[in-house]
């Protein structure tokens, strides 16, 4: 199968070394095959619907969520059907413990080609070699837009430093505008700071295999004070299915 988006970075390597990986997004390559799935997926981030598990009557976080599954010999994506989103309180304390009920993908964005072909480049990043590599892959795709203004901060890790309770994440920028903040910082185990980054530009992007990292990401502010701050992310966490059927 043709790779339309493709890396010259060690992300991979990085990935087995040193638990993540920075893949800024000059380093990425998106065929021109793609280019109006692209431009038609970026605009999906102005129908996202209000967080309603925020604490406190905020009102900083907007979202939409869907589930894949993802068959490495074949590179066959399938959409889900949709479904609940569920973390323990050790993993999010500020959300966790519940069945959280986002709205879901809307059909243009599912069924988009450009975010199907980075799911199989992100997949393509990790350093997985064993039987894994060929079984079934589940995939959970979140659609973020994080606002930030003057009398309430915009908070993309509102449960601060946290793993996701995946085998492998995947932080994507699609647009940063007016935001002061807004850095990803990567820690191990003992919250012991690795690395920081700052996502500017669309598709620059972090990976991290989560059971061995904890992150976060600091609050948001406008830089300029009378308009609000923007960020919008595309998130995906892949955990290994084995349970899953497998193609018909």
């Amino acid at each position: 199968m043709k790779n339309l988006i493709s890396t010259d970075s060690r992300a991979r390597e990085e990935l087995r070394n040193q638990r993540f990986a920075w893949i800024p997004a000059n380093e990425i390559a998106v065929s021109s095959e793609l280019s109006a799935d692209k431009d038609a997926l970026m605009t999906e981030w102005d129908h996202l619907e209000p967080d309603a598990y925020l604490l406190d009557d905020a009102s900083f976080r907007f979202r939409r969520f869907g589930y894949f599954d993802l068959h490495p010999t074949s590179g066959k994506v399938r959409r889900l059907p949709d479904g609940s989103y569920y973390q323990s309180r050790e993993l999010n304390p500020y959300a966790g413990g519940i069945e959280r009920h986002f709205a879901p993908l809307r059909d243009s964005a599912a069924d988009n080609r450009f975010l199907e072909e980075l799911i199989r480049f992100d997949f393509a990043q990790l350093p997985i070699e064993d039987e894994r590599a060929r079984g079934i892959w589940r995939v959970d795709v979140h659609f973020f837009r994080v606002i930030g203004r003057p009398d309430e901060a915009g908070e993309p890790s509102p449960e601060g430093i946290h793993r996701d309770g995946e085998e492998f994440g995947a932080i994507h920028l699609i647009q940063r505008r007016n935001v002061a903040g807004g850095v990803n910082t990567v820690y191990d185990t003992d919250e012991q700071l690795l690395a920081s980054f700052t996502l500017y530009e669309p598709l620059d992007s972090l990976i991290l295999w989560d059971p061995h990292t904890l992150h976060a990401v600091s609050s948001i502010r406008p830089e300029v004070a009378d308009e609000p701050a923007l960020r919008d992310t595309l998130i995906m966490g892949f955990d290994h299915a084995p349970g899953s059927s497998d193609e018909s």
